[in-house]
């Protein structure tokens, strides 16, 4: 099935819209990286999606596969990086920019906030 035919499917109706004041409407996807209710951030509709996740203290990034898109299990490939920020930055950019270079932008904002939220402070002592 096309993704263009599955977005007018489930555009209306599915369990992930998110619907706030003033009609802003927002989508709580797993691959949507802005969780913006549009066809070009969807994770569902697009057979070639990107999410970029928190996975305890690595991120994860997911691709979806174009190749197995009508089997769930094997429909996405995952990617854990624990390393500093900006090696992570570089892969996840690096990666995202030969598989959608439209998302590129999206991946990296998305991969820095994860980045910055797994960071721990350090406890300092008290005197």
């Amino acid at each position: 099935m096309s993704s263009q035919l599955v977005w007018e499917l489930v555009k209306q109706h599915n369990c992930f819209i998110r619907k706030a004041a003033k009609g802003i409407v927002f989508s709580a996807e797993p691959s949507n990286l802005y969780n913006k209710h549009s066809y070009k951030y969807s994770g569902l509709a697009n057979v070639k999606s990107v999410g970029v996740a928190a996975d305890g203290e690595a991120v994860k990034l997911t691709v979806g596969r174009v190749k197995t898109a009508q089997q769930p299990k094997k429909a996405t490939h995952s990617v854990t990086m624990k390393k500093d920020a900006r090696a992570v930055l570089k892969a996840v950019g690096k990666q995202v920019a030969s598989f959608r270079p439209d998302l590129k932008a999206a991946a990296l904002a998305r991969a820095a906030a994860v980045h910055k939220s797994i960071r721990v402070k350090k406890a300092k002592k008290q005197a």
